[in-house]
C-alpha cells in the first residue's frame, strides 16, 4: 500500500512573516480543539500574534487529537472543513470552538451519538458564518478533509510531541515547551 501524499503542510500559519527564511522567530504550536489546557494556552497565543504583528515572527498550528478527547476527532473534521484552508479563517474559527468547547467535552456526549456530535459541529459551522450550508457535513466528511486531519498528527509524531498544548520555538527538537493547568 502506498503512504498517501498530504493535500497540504501540515498546520496553519499566521505573521508578519509566514516564510521561515522572513521570521527571526517561530513558533510550531501542536494542539487539540478538546484539551482545557489548549483552551487556556489559546488566548495567549493570539495575544502573542497581535503583538509581534509587525515583527519577523511566524505562528504554525497543527492541530492534533488526543485519545481521550472523543469529540475532538469529529470537531477538528469541522474546523478543517470551515476553514478551508484559509489561515485566518481556521484561527478565527479555532477561537469560537474553543469559547464553546464545554458543549463538546466528554460528559456533554456520555449518552449521544457521532450523528449528534455532527449536528453540533453543523450547527457550530452555521453560526459562525452566518448561514446554514448543507453541504458542510459532506465536506467534515470528505476524504479530503481526513487526509488533512490526519497529517499534523503524523507530523507531531515525528516531532516527538505527545501533549497539548506544545510550542516548538525556531524548529528546536530538543526544548519543546509544554504547559500545564496552572498555565494562564
Amino acid at each position: 500500500m502506498a503512504i498517501p501524499i498530504p493535500n497540504r503542510p501540515s498546520g496553519f500559519t499566521l505573521g508578519s512573516n509566514t516564510s521561515n527564511a522572513e521570521a527571526a522567530v517561530t513558533l510550531d504550536v501542536f494542539f487539540d480543539i478538546q484539551c482545557p489546557h489548549s483552551r487556556k494556552f489559546w488566548s495567549t497565543l493570539l495575544a502573542l500574534i497581535e503583538h509581534y504583528k509587525d515583527q519577523p515572527f511566524r505562528v504554525t498550528a497543527h492541530l492534533i487529537t488526543i485519545s481521550n478527547h472523543r469529540q475532538a476527532w469529529d470537531m477538528s473534521l469541522a474546523l478543517l472543513a470551515e476553514a478551508q484552508g484559509d489561515s485566518q479563517r481556521f484561527f478565527d474559527f479555532a477561537t469560537f470552538l474553543f469559547d464553546r468547547q464545554d458543549q463538546f467535552m466528554n460528559d456533554q456526549f456520555k449518552d449521544k451519538t457521532n450523528s449528534d456530535l455532527q449536528q453540533l459541529a453543523a450547527s457550530f459551522s452555521g453560526e459562525f458564518s452566518g448561514e446554514h450550508n448543507p453541504a458542510f457535513l459532506t465536506r467534515m466528511n470528505s476524504h479530503d478533509i481526513y487526509i488533512d486531519a490526519r497529517t499534523p498528527i503524523r507530523y507531531a509524531a515525528t516531532r516527538a510531541v505527545w501533549a497539548t498544548p506544545t510550542v516548538l520555538i525556531n524548529n528546536a527538537d530538543d526544548l519543546p515547551v509544554r504547559f500545564d493547568s496552572s498555565f494562564e
